[in-house]
């Protein structure tokens, strides 16, 4: 602390101390024997007897990890020693019921969830203290699977008991617990990665740092972005314990308590206790620390000290289950929360006091003369106590405000233009100690340039002191470059403030520097970021959370048509085109909320009412909080592109169907090449392709190969009789009956003009010749109508086949002919065949 007129007080002097030695009197040997006397019977009365520890049990709510480090620093530090209490920790299973097990006294205490409340209503159960002040509980479903609650309807679902608070969400969306398909918690995430489950209840602290390590694409939908706010992880017991063990309640709360402090404060250390003793999960260490970071952002040590509960905050959450019908409303919440009723005077004290009470009387008559010249000096020594006490806590307060601030806080005598007081944060900013920058001139602190900015405001100052003239002096900041001593400069920030006597003249200058190098650099970084995006060809735009528009870059204003201010504080619905559903519009807003990245393409609507198609991403800015603050979004027009793609696409369309057309045309082309234009049989050229594969297969694989060679008697003079219109059509009605007497594997050819040819595979002589003889027969007994006539015709039919006639293909076919040219010469009507004695081929 600085005194007003004198140098500050020298750190470890105690002015207590001081008055306490000057004002004491000697009051002799038996002053002192009898001080002595009392402080030893006094500290007999309050010596505890040593006593054994309670042996108590905590039901966690899972296996050991860092859910649960307060406890352990608890056990490790030896507070629940101190408390008087051997304290047990019981890890959980799957099928863990962790209200049964503290209600039934296999548990003393217990870790639950906010589904407290709904047990209250059934069993004696009561919340000590949440240890969350959100609770971590989420649902992670599979992308591919659900993208939204609704989606999750009639596939299965994974839940562990205690998670009411999802049931309520999905409620809370609209979804009836009666749709859903859940079943039992399997605690494996391997469910949810091969697909045995749509979605699984996790902790937001444990499970989303395994998936991402796997590389898992995954949904997480809180309950807290549909305003379920939850506490988590609470620790309870019964009433039974809290009426028959009062003090063991209150000593295990706040040991617990005493323990996650230290916990969150020290988490490393934590970790290394976990890893030492506690990892039945075999969970890497990064892992660990995911879970810390995680847990200290749902416990909120920065803004509320652990285990505050709020009677409040307990009526929401009894509320909120009210509106989703699980809990009646207006429930009571007397006896659940706890309220340790403590007793105004502890009996010890009462016991030690009666003792100190009967010593004096004893003692009275030797100190009523000293206690009468005391009298006077006590009240002396009370009040300067008083005094010394303020000017104790007013120097406390001081050196605790400069000597923990990054800030350098200094006062400088401005008569002797020499710091009287530096705070030791100037060792970290510039590396010099205070007492190196005390011993130099205000002048050497900073650069010429830095000190011809601040001189004036001294020498104003020196004038006033000089001529007594009143003078305003504000609060001003002022930019200055101080040397660092490694050499080079640091750039600072000065905010500096007169110190006035007690008639208002100032006799000191008080300053405080801040380091601004990084901000410099921040500044300079967010200069050249914002010249990027004012000058990127992309339309780039920053919204509020309700999607007002809070900035718009040149490109974004080109884009849409609309003038810069035109567009400050425009919502982002003044673009839509009416081109999308409203349920594309709930999911960009469900993603974005949650706190993911959202890509896709919109049709929006320009100034001028005309439509374009844009590509978006539009990211949420999270604060440190770990609340959505803003959604920036950047957009590029692609109609034109998109326009060439349909059009390309399009081309392509009509590029195939011709391309389709063109082989179709081939194939008919090449099958007309093969074909028989008047019977549609396969014609003389696709024989001539054919027989010498059929020949060499046949030869290769060791059948019998048949050939029917097939002739129309007397077929000139039904044409010269009836014209040629009728011999065609005897001819077609020939290729029908041939096609439907044989096989599909045989190949049936119009060889020329009235003759017909079949290949039989497989099919020997014997085989073949009941099947001509019914050919034959079955055209004898054909009659065509023609022309109010009826025409008839008969067949010769020449048959030979390979190996037994022929061995090789022109041989076949020369044995055929001859067969047939022998059944004409016996007189038609007729199936022949060669001998078995083939001609030299």
């Amino acid at each position: 602390m600085i005194e007003p007129n004198g140098p500050p007080i020298r750190k470890g002097f105690s002015i207590v101390d001081s008055l306490e030695r000057s004002a004491r009197p000697s009051l002799g040997w038996r002053a002192n024997w009898l001080e002595i006397a009392f402080v030893a019977s006094v500290s007999l009365l309050f010596s505890p007897e040593p006593r054994a520890l309670d042996e108590i049990k905590l039901q966690l709510k899972w296996r050991h990890q860092f859910q649960f480090a307060g406890y352990y620093v608890a056990l490790d530090q030896g507070y629940y020693r101190d408390a008087g209490l051997e304290v047990t920790l019981i890890e959980a299973q799957p099928d863990t019921d962790m209200v049964d097990e503290v209600v039934s006294g296999r548990a003393e205490f217990g870790i639950g969830t906010s589904e407290l409340l709904l047990a209250r209503q059934t069993q004696p159960v009561v919340a000590l203290a949440p240890i969350y002040q959100h609770s971590p509980f989420a649902l992670a479903a599979r992308a591919d699977r659900a993208s939204n609650l609704h989606e999750l309807v009639g596939q299965p679902i994974m839940l562990e008991p205690g998670a009411a608070e999802i049931l309520a969400l999905f409620q809370q969306e609209g979804v009836s617990i009666d749709q859903l398909d859940i079943r039992p918690h399997t605690q494996r995430i391997d469910d949810l990665i091969s697909g045995r489950v749509a979605a699984m209840s996790v902790y937001s602290t444990t499970e989303p740092y395994q998936l991402r390590r796997l590389g898992f694409n995954y949904n997480l939908f809180s309950a807290r972005t549909s305003g379920i706010d939850f506490y988590g992880d609470i620790l309870f017991t019964t009433e039974d314990q809290i009426r028959r063990h009062p003090k063991r309640v209150k000593g295990f709360l706040d040991a617990s308590l005493a323990g996650w402090r230290e916990a969150i404060t020290h988490s490393e250390t934590a970790i290394d206790l976990i890893m030492e003793r506690y990892n039945s999960q075999k969970r890497d260490r990064d892992s660990y620390r995911f879970e810390a970071n995680e847990s200290r952002r749902l416990i909120r040590p920065d803004l509320i000290d652990v285990g505050h509960t709020n009677p409040g905050r307990w009526r929401h959450i009894a509320d909120t289950y009210a509106d989703l019908d699980m809990l009646p409303r207006n429930v009571s919440l007397d006896r659940f929360l706890y309220a340790p009723n403590r007793p105004l005077v502890d009996p010890r004290l009462l016991t030690a006091l009666a003792g100190s009470l009967a010593l004096l009387l004893l003692l009275s008559a030797l100190t009523w003369k000293i206690a009468r010249l005391n009298r006077r000096l006590t009240r002396e020594i009370v009040e300067r106590e008083r005094i010394n006490s303020r000017l104790q806590e007013h120097d406390a307060l001081f050196r605790l405000i400069t000597e923990n601030s990054s800030d350098v806080i200094w006062i400088l005598d401005v008569a002797r233009r020499r710091l009287e007081y530096v705070s030791p944060s100037v060792k970290s900013m510039r590396g010099f100690s205070p007492e190196e920058v005390m011993a130099r001139p205000i002048e050497d602190s900073m650069t010429v340039e830095s000190w011809n900015r601040i001189a004036h405001l001294v020498e104003a100052i020196e004038t006033q002191q000089r001529t007594r003239m009143k003078i305003d002096f504000a609060p001003r900041v002022t930019e200055i470059e101080q040397p660092v001593k490694m050499g080079g400069t640091v750039q600072t920030e000065v905010v500096t403030t007169p110190v006035l006597d007690e008639s208002g003249h100032p006799v000191k200058l008080l300053g405080i520097t801040r380091d601004t190098t990084q901000r410099k650099v921040l500044e300079a970084e967010l200069r050249t970021r914002i010249a990027a995006i004012e000058a990127a060809g992309d339309a780039i735009a920053i919204t509020d959370v309700q999607g007002y528009l809070l900035y718009a870059n040149p490109a974004f204003a080109k884009q849409t048509g609309y003038a810069l201010e035109e567009l400050k504080g425009a919502h982002t619905r003044t673009f839509k085109s009416g081109r999308h559903d409203a349920s594309l519009y709930a999911d960009l807003w469900q993603t974005v909320l949650g706190g993911r990245i959202w890509r896709g393409e919109l049709i929006n609507k320009r100034k001028d009412g005309s439509l374009y198609e844009e590509e978006m991403t539009i990211a949420p800015v999270i604060s440190v909080k770990g609340q959505v603050d803003c959604f920036v979004a950047i957009k590029r027009d692609v109609s034109e592109r998109r326009s060439m793609e349909r059009a390309l696409k399009e081309a392509n369309r009509q590029l195939s169907e011709n391309l389709t057309r063109i082989r179709l045309l081939q194939k008919e082309l090449a099958e007309q090449t093969i074909r028989d234009p008047l019977t549609g049989l396969h014609n003389r050229r696709y024989l001539d392709e054919t027989l010498p594969r059929e020949f060499a297969r046949a030869r290769h694989e060791g059948y019998t190969l048949t050939a029917a060679m097939v002739d129309v008697d007397h077929f000139k003079r039904i044409n010269d009789t009836w014209g040629h219109p009728a011999g065609d059509s005897l001819l077609k009605s020939l290729a029908a009956l041939l096609q439907e007497r044989f096989r599909e594997g045989d190949i049936v050819c119009r060889y020329g003009g009235e003759e017909f040819l079949v290949l039989l595979p497989h099919t020997s002589i014997e085989i073949c010749l009941p099947r001509a003889d019914w050919l034959r027969q079955a055209f004898g007994n054909f009659r065509m109508s023609y022309q109010d006539v009826e025409i008839r015709a008969t067949l010769s039919i020449g048959l030979a086949s390979y190996p037994e006639c022929a061995n090789s293909p022109q041989t076949l076919i020369q044995m055929a002919d001859a067969a047939l040219y022998q059944a004409k010469h016996k007189g038609r009507n007729r199936v022949e065949f060669m001998p078995s004695e083939a001609p030299e081929s």
